[in-house]
């Protein structure tokens, strides 16, 4: 009687043929051992030109950020139809021209007034001063704040947050509400590094290193006219050339 098929890998009671299973094993890694690998690296000059290629956006980055100030500066000048020149390819010098009908000078500087040199941008105006007004406004830092937290100083403003982060020094404390007004006080708790200066014949704003913002710009300078606009219509005041000279050592010694 003819013996009866068996299924491959079976022997005829039904259990699997270790011979073809072995077979098949060896077959199948050599397969999978033979099959491409599909997370094979990519070649060297590939990672060279993707690694350029980032580099090259990070420069171009790096390069059109740090003209950000040249722009905006430039731009600043064309809306006042003003002169403006730059120091160098990526710093702006200054912007001399007109704001609010009042001649105004924009520039970077730097002051030594503490040991250390401080890098800012400054936008002045001239003013007429029958006051005789000395006035310097500056924000703290975050680790002034902290130190004189438990200071109490009363600038007769009845703004308990503003001369918490404010550092203000004035020969005229009388006038002081009125210059700092309610508005004025507003616009200067916007910015964590601003200052301002009065003195007997020009009146300024600073902030620290390029300012590369074009509505800080136009905001601060608008402040300024407005602030110069207050002081010109203060009562006229007679001063000596003494107090004159020690009123100017207010803002000598900075605030």
């Amino acid at each position: 009687m003819p013996q009866a098929l068996q299924p491959p890998g079976k022997t005829e009671t039904g259990a699997p043929d270790g011979t073809n299973t072995t077979m098949r094993a060896g077959q199948m890694r050599a397969q999978v051992q033979n099959a491409p690998n599909p997370n094979t690296p990519p070649p060297f000059w590939a990672l060279a030109l993707l690694t350029l290629a980032l580099v090259g956006v990070a420069a171009a980055l790096w390069y059109q950020w740090r003209r950000g100030a040249i722009r905006v500066w430039r731009k600043f000048a064309a809306s006042l139809g003003a002169e403006f020149q730059a120091r160098d390819s990526f710093a702006p010098r200054f912007v001399s021209g007109v704001f609010a009908e009042r001649p105004f000078f924009l520039e970077t500087a730097v002051s030594h007034e503490d040991d250390a040199p401080y890098y800012h941008t400054r936008g002045a105006m001239p003013i007429r001063n029958p006051a005789g007004l000395i006035l310097g406004v500056r924000r703290k830092s975050m680790l002034e704040e902290a130190q004189t937290r438990n200071e109490r100083v009363d600038y007769g403003l009845e703004d308990a947050d503003f001369e918490r982060c404010f550092f203000v020094v004035t020969n005229d404390p009388d006038d002081l509400p009125t210059v700092l007004n309610p508005e004025v006080r507003r616009g200067l708790r916007r910015y964590g590094d601003v200052e301002i200066y009065v003195r007997y014949d020009e009146i300024e704003w600073r902030r620290a290193g390029e300012v590369s913002d074009l509505k800080a710009l136009q905001h601060l300078s608008t402040l300024l006219s407005q602030l110069a606009e207050t002081i010109e219509a203060l009562p006229k005041r007679t001063l000596t050339l003494t107090k004159r000279l020690q009123d100017e050592e207010l803002i000598r010694k900075g605030v």
